[in-house]
């Protein structure tokens, strides 16, 4: 009997151990291609979570960009989606329209999502509801090679400062030194859009019902940049090539400029030292409004978590000022809260190219903006491949600029009318 009493006794004291374990929440948190770069950060800040709130566990699980959506779909059908997920502000819609993500207004004080840049917030609004928060951002600033730039007769006076700008330089370039002056995408990932809206030509209405960019101003400003195409001035690939290739363009040298994130001149600081060496930063050109494009990565809660209030609140502690200043500091990018936008690392000029290029596009952060509407259809994926598609047949001949636009708009209003009916 002692000996029973001792095993029950042994038992006894182990059970509460064993129920703390099991009745830890598990809060799975996915992001988008940030293994191995942030493998520290992320280790770091959920043992800090972790130890805070002893009765919660974070699994972290990091998925490729490029499978995203597939991956966030087959999680939702299948029952099994994550907690909390971060992903680009132009993946919301599709999955919004789904009711898929919780409504972060219902759930988290107003004097704490007033923390957030504004028009960082709008990018995660649908219908109404707060279905993300901002995390990091990014806009545009060029950056160019001086020495190509001296080498075909011009110098950082000639960088544009508008898009019209931007079109003489490109055939002045071209024409001086038998070379092209920049890789822009017209064709695969285009540019284009972002161009109109700046211009003040919206490619939809306000209600996204009805495709407006062949509009005669329209058909004006995109038969510019396919006359230049056609006419030797921008290489095949810039209708070809993803988005993606553009830094290798400018770290091989093949082009004296391109519009890119303050993020890549790292890469181009590693892969090309010579190019970086002889590499500065501008302002991105705008069209007449002024506007810039704001690239938005955010944060939501799915609907179908356990545990709302513990993902809402994970959520705020990854977005949080000190945690999105450090983030910013491993990789160039720019956070959506005020306060940390406000360190002396946006706003003091170290004496690097790098620190330049924080200061520029620190300054142009406040006023840029989810230029196109349409990435708020959840087809926008969809609709992004057809106008694409577009330009591509009308760079290559088949169709006239004004044809391929037309049918561009056909085939737009077909899919942004099947949810007005």
């Amino acid at each position: 009997m002692k000996r029973f009493a001792l095993i029950w006794l042994a038992c006894a004291l182990l059970l509460p151990a064993c129920n703390s374990r099991s009745d830890k929440k598990t809060v799975e948190f996915w992001t988008l291609q940030l293994s191995p770069t942030f493998d520290t950060y992320f280790h770091s800040i959920i043992a800090e979570y972790e130890k805070k709130h002893p009765d919660i566990s974070i699994r972290w699980v990091d998925i490729p960009y490029d499978a995203a959506v597939q991956k966030l779909l087959a999680s939702v059908v299948a029952g099994n989606a994550p907690d909390v997920v971060n992903l680009s502000g132009d993946f919301l819609a599709k999955f919004a329209s789904m009711n898929a993500f919780l409504d972060l207004k219902s759930i988290i004080p107003a004097d704490s999502l007033a923390a957030f840049l504004p028009n960082a917030m709008d990018v995660c609004t649908a219908d109404g509801k707060y279905v993300a928060l901002p995390w990091y951002l990014n806009t545009y600033v060029i950056i160019f090679n001086k020495a190509l730039l001296t080498g075909a007769g011009m110098s950082e006076t000639d960088i544009p400062r508008t898009f019209a700008d931007l079109a003489s330089v490109v055939k002045r370039y071209k024409d001086s030194s038998g070379k092209f002056a920049i890789f822009w995408n017209i064709g695969k990932d285009s540019y284009l859009p972002t161009m109109l809206e700046s211009e003040g030509v919206a490619m939809t209405d306000q209600k996204i019902s009805i495709a407006t960019f062949n509009s005669p101003r329209g058909i004006e400003l995109i038969s510019q940049w396919v006359d230049l195409y056609r006419g030797g001035y921008l290489q095949r690939e810039s209708i070809i090539s993803p988005g993606t290739k553009i830094i290798e363009a400018y770290q091989s040298g093949q082009v004296a400029m391109v519009f890119t994130g303050p993020v890549f001149l790292g890469r181009v600081k590693t892969n090309a030292p010579s190019i970086f060496a002889t590499t500065g930063v501008a302002d991105n050109p705008v069209g007449i409004t002024g506007k810039q494009e704001l690239a938005t990565m955010v944060i939501s809660v799915m609907a179908s978590t356990k545990f709302p209030r513990e993902s809402a609140d994970f959520t705020q502690f990854v977005l949080n000022a000190e945690n999105q200043l450090a983030f910013s500091k491993i990789e160039p990018t720019f956070p959506s809260v005020t306060a940390a936008l406000k360190d002396p690392y946006f706003t003091k000029d170290d004496g690097t190219l790098e620190g330049r290029a924080r200061i520029v596009g620190a300054r142009e952060l406040p006023a840029s903006a989810q230029l196109s509407i349409y990435k708020q259809h959840p087809e926008y994926v969809r609709l992004k491949e057809i106008f694409d598609e577009a330009i591509q047949k009308a760079c290559l001949g088949s169709a006239t600029t004004k044809d391929a636009l037309d049918e561009a708009v056909r085939q737009w209003n077909v899919i942004l009318q099947k949810g007005t009916k």
